[in-house]
C-alpha cells in the first residue's frame, strides 16, 4: 500500500526555498569571489584551505559571510524564542526582513561586476546582507522544522537514501519532497547562473522575491491568532 504525504504546507515551502539557497550561492561563488553565502559548510572548508597555505582563496570573504550568516541566525532565533506563542507573525516578519536584507544586497551590487582578484568594499557589502539574509532565512525555516534542511544538501540526500528501496529504508511520505528539493538546489544554482549573465542586482531580486513569496506565503496560510 502507497504512502501519501500529509497535508502539510512546510515541505513545498523548504522545496522553494531550497531553490533560492541555489540561486544565492550561485552569485555569490561565481559573483562575489569564490565563497557561499548561504552554504556555510564550503566557507568552514575555504578558511581550513587558507589556513593551510591554499592558494586562490578569499578568506576574509569567506570569514565575513561565515559572521554575518550567524548574526542573523542568532537574531532569528531570539525573534522565535521571544514570539514562540505568535509563529505568524515571527516568520512574517523573518521573511521581511531576509528579503530586506537581499533587496540591500542587490542595490548596493548596481553596476558591480563579478569578482576577478580581490572583492571590494561593495562586494562585501553585498556578502555581509546576503549572509545575514540567509542567517535569518535558515535559522528560521530549521526552527520551523520539517522534511528538509535548506541549506543542508547532504544530510537530505542522506535521509532520502536511508528510507528508500536502495538503502532497505521502510519508505517515508516525503521521500518525493526530498528527491525535490535536491532537484531544486540544482535548479536553483543554474537559474542563479543564469541571472549573474544579467547582473548581481537581477539574481538577488529574484531570490528577494522567492524569500517573500515562500516564507510569506506560509506565514498567510496561519491562523490570524498565531
Amino acid at each position: 500500500m502507497s504512502v501519501s504525504a500529509p497535508a502539510d504546507p512546510r515541505p513545498k515551502v523548504l522545496v522553494a526555498l531550497t531553490a533560492v539557497t541555489g540561486i544565492v550561492d550561485a552569485v555569490a561563488f561565481l559573483g562575489l569571489g569564490q565563497i557561499f553565502t548561504a552554504f556555510m559548510t564550503g566557507n568552514i572548508l575555504f578558511l581550513g584551505f587558507a589556513l593551510a597555505g591554499g592558494e586562490g582563496l578569499a578568506p576574509l570573504a569567506s570569514f565575513t559571510a561565515l559572521a554575518a550568516f550567524a548574526v542573523g541566525a542568532v537574531a532569528s532565533s531570539r525573534l522565535g524564542v521571544a514570539w514562540g506563542g505568535r509563529p505568524r507573525r515571527w516568520i512574517f516578519t523573518s521573511a521581511v526582513v531576509a528579503a530586506a536584507l537581499l533587496v540591500t544586497g542587490a542595490l548596493a551590487a548596481l553596476g558591480l561586476p563579478s569578482v576577478v582578484g580581490e572583492p571590494s568594499p561593495r562586494h562585501y557589502a553585498v556578502i555581509a546582507s546576503t549572509a545575514l539574509a540567509m542567517g535569518v532565512r535558515s535559522a528560521t525555516m530549521w526552527r520551523l522544522g520539517g522534511v528538509l534542511n535548506t541549506t543542508l544538501v547532504t544530510g537530505t540526500l542522506v535521509t532520502w537514501i536511508r528510507y528508500s528501496a536502495l538503502g532497505s529504508g521502510p519508505g517515508d511520505p516525503y521521500q518525493l519532497y526530498r528527491l525535490a528539493g535536491l532537484a531544486a538546489v540544482l535548479t536553483g544554482a543554474a537559474i542563479g547562473t543564469v541571472l549573474l549573465q544579467v547582473s548581481i542586482t537581477v539574481a538577488l531580486l529574484v531570490a528577494a522575491a522567492g524569500v517573500l513569496g515562500g516564507m510569506g506565503g506560509y506565514a498567510a496560510r496561519l491562523t490570524p491568532s498565531a
